[in-house]
């Protein structure tokens, strides 16, 4: 019924469609960003592209809002009585810009002084988005350089996700709880229910977002497995 209602005031305002998409620029920094990658590290220390590119992630509206491809693998396969996630357990959304640019928002779900309990099962682990933020940070401070650029942002769940996106699930799964936020879950990824969503405040949220690597198409790679990777399943180990 809050869809129903969301998309009739859509269409009302002519918010269909997003802004007409621009052109890609040699200046746009999420391409400076992907032609400084080099075998030594995703940019280089006096890289002016990556202030740039925060800042940008920061500023730019967005104009879609989709499930990663991982997640969308998994929509309608999932069976919800074990958690099986081979990329994480973060509930994550991919987030576009009008330059081109895209971005993985992870949604903040625990307040930054709560702790783990010692009795929680590690499948449900708190999920931190600052974790995110600081890993970046931390890499550029040791200069490893390894790790994607990445901020912290608040999002209008509203505008910069439900009223961008084009994902008839994604668009599904968003409410209004009862006290009058709005609200939206993953469909079945690893955790199929409402009790697992993340709301606005009443549509602010704040949460990571990080600069997506180019495309496997425009440069291809090796892909080493994290040699720590723990288990998402229930029967076995990682070897």
């Amino acid at each position: 019924m809050f869809f129903r209602r969301h998309k009739l005031y859509r269409e009302e305002l002519n918010l269909t469609s997003p802004d007409s998409l621009l052109q890609l620029g040699r200046e746009a920094s999420w391409l400076q960003f992907h032609l400084g990658i080099s075998r030594y590290g995703l940019y280089s220390r006096s890289s002016p592209a990556i202030d740039k590119l925060l800042h940008d992630m920061q500023d730019f509206n967005t104009v879609s809002a989709d499930y990663s491809q991982d997640e969308k693998a998994l929509l309608g396969a999932c069976d919800c009585t074990q958690i099986v996630k081979p990329s994480g357990v973060h509930l994550k959304l991919v987030l576009r810009f009008h330059d081109f640019g895209k971005a993985m928002f992870k949604p903040m779900r625990q307040e930054r002084e709560e702790e783990t309990p010692e009795d929680c099962f590690y499948f449900v682990d708190f999920q931190r988005h600052n974790a995110e933020i600081a890993a970046f940070h931390l890499d550029r401070i040791l200069d490893f350089r390894r790790v994607p650029p990445t901020i912290g942002r608040l999002i209008n769940v509203t505008k910069d996700i439900l009223e961008v996106t084009k994902n008839e699930i994604l668009q599904s799964v968003f409410f209004v709880s009862p006290a009058s936020n709005v609200c939206f879950f993953a469909k079945c990824p690893y955790m199929c229910k409402t009790e697992y969503a993340v709301c606005g405040k009443p549509h602010l949220l704040e949460g990571s977002l990080s600069a997506f690597l180019p495309s496997l198409n425009l440069a291809p790679r090796l892909s080493i497995p994290n040699p720590w990777i723990r288990s998402y399943s229930f029967a076995g180990k990682e070897e």
